[in-house]
């Protein structure tokens, strides 16, 4: 027999799923974008388009002295050992030289896990150690989802994640590879979450995306055809002194 009652609780399921599917557009419209005023992007961050197309290929960080692809996910998920030989391998428009971001392991060897920060593993580790975290923490100004200060997780507080991607491309809340490997008894590699700000040691087999850094500003490098006209040139000046001189 149709009932009024079972339709009617239908309709509020449909509606809450409704809800739950607007709420979660609205978190990952909110993650994609660039936040004015948050963290120092808009000062740090030099736009790089590398072969003249007019397209952002890649930022240069003042703060850190090198350059970032603007795509962060070009190569998708993969093993570690695979998207370090695809950084190290990378050429944009005949710029290389290429690498994952690096991690210091400081203290004691492996993860010195902390909620309170200042430590290598864990939320709001030390950014002068970590150049994801640096990006992550101070560039874009993100919030961990444990708060500082406390031994233990104490969050999470308003506003927590990635909610600021300056104008990085595909930048998602996922693990991030670094091009540190851990400590031989760890058998694995260091990662930073962009997903709640923790950084920390995941097996070499595990799949987690990955970002290219290159040190120094690429705009200060001659272009190839630089490198020929300037080839030719000394070819020039060899034989006209070979010629003055015969």
């Amino acid at each position: 027999m149709f009932s009024h009652r079972a339709l009617l609780g239908d309709l509020n399921r449909l509606s809450r799923l409704l809800i739950v599917a607007v709420a979660a557009t609205a978190s990952f419209a909110a993650n994609a974008a660039p936040v004015l005023g948050q963290g120092n992007w808009e000062t740090t961050l030099l736009a790089r388009d590398i072969n003249g197309d007019n397209i952002v290929d890649a930022y240069y960080d003042t703060a850190l002295d090198l350059t970032w692809l603007a795509d962060w996910n070009v190569n998708g998920r993969q093993h570690w050992s695979t998207n370090l030989a695809w950084a190290s391998g990378l050429d944009v428009y005949g710029v290389t030289g290429w690498r994952l971001p690096s991690i210091t392991d400081t203290g004691s060897p492996g993860c010195d896990w902390s909620y309170a920060g200042g430590t290598d593993c864990g939320y709001n580790v030390d950014t002068g150690s970590s150049e994801m975290a640096h990006m992550w923490y101070v560039t874009l100004g993100n919030i961990a989802y444990c708060q500082p200060g406390y031994n233990r997780c104490i969050g999470p507080p308003p506003h927590w994640g990635l909610t600021n991607t300056a104008d990085f491309l595909n930048m998602e809340s996922i693990g991030y590879w670094s091009g540190t490997e851990a400590t031989p008894s760890t058998n694995g590699a260091w990662y930073f979450s962009l997903n709640d700000g923790d950084q920390g040691i995941d097996g070499p087999n595990g799949e987690l995306r990955a970002v290219a850094v290159r040190d120094g500003d690429v705009a200060a490098m001659p272009e190839p055809a630089t490198f020929a006209l300037l080839g030719l040139g000394l070819v020039g000046i060899t034989a006209s002194r070979r010629r003055r001189l015969s």
